[in-house]
């Protein structure tokens, strides 16, 4: 492994549907940007592999706060990620009381999923460490605001963006790397940055991961 290598993400899903298994497995393998390997299922999933990462199906999970707890007592380190739909208010709120470090709707798209696990990875590091209370917020706040038919609708894509600009958010919600998407547009890697930079400032987001949020509520607005 080369010095810039990064570790491979281990992933345990905590869910009961074999279908749900096999389609956040084929999700979270084909990152671009972070190598992640989902373990295999399993019931002493929490005291044999002790993944890095938690993904608890609310459909499946009875007793999803005692899950908590003992993922919590046994492995401290290891992130939590609930799985849920848009049903369960009162248990998807007391399960992030509860500790959880981020909320994944069932109605998201693969982007979404991917950028919450990665904003995760991110908040591991300590130059982020206010990382783990965005991510959580952002589910909560996606959890529970789609349904308010009185909200007034997302606001669509930014006229001030330029083509390339537009081209590149394309190939961002496609899961591409600033590195994959230099070499796809023949640019270079601080180019993309520079795109980057500029797309964050006017669309007004301050990450990838928030930009991937957004994109998602637009998805009915072509970029």
């Amino acid at each position: 492994m080369s010095a810039d290598a990064m570790p491979t993400l281990t992933i345990g899903i905590l869910s009961n549907q074999c279908l749900v298994w096999l389609g956040l497995q084929k999700i979270l393998e084909s990152s671009a940007t972070i190598p992640m390997v989902v373990l295999p299922h399993q019931e002493r999933l929490l005291a044999e592999c002790r993944p890095d990462v938690f993904i608890l199906d609310l459909e499946t999970e009875h007793d999803v706060l005692g899950t908590i707890k003992q993922i919590r007592e046994a492995i401290p380190t290891s992130k939590i990620v609930l799985l849920c739909g848009l049903g369960d208010k009162d248990r998807t709120r007391e399960a992030f009381a509860a500790g959880v470090d981020g909320i994944i709707l069932k109605v998201q798209p693969p982007e979404v999923v991917l950028a919450v696990i990665e904003a995760l990875y991110a908040a591991a590091k300590p130059s982020a460490a206010l990382e783990r209370e965005s991510v959580g917020k952002m589910g909560l706040e996606l959890a529970f605001t789609r349904q308010v038919e009185s909200d007034p609708p997302p606001p669509g894509w930014p006229e001030a963006l330029t083509d390339r600009e537009r081209e590149i958010i394309r190939l961002v919600k496609q899961g591409l790397s600033n590195k994959d998407i230099a070499y796809k547009l023949s640019i270079s890697d601080s180019t993309v940055r520079h795109h980057m930079t500029s797309i964050f400032d006017k669309v007004g987001v301050p990450n990838r991961q928030k930009l991937l949020i957004h994109a998602h509520h637009v998805r009915a607005t072509p970029v």
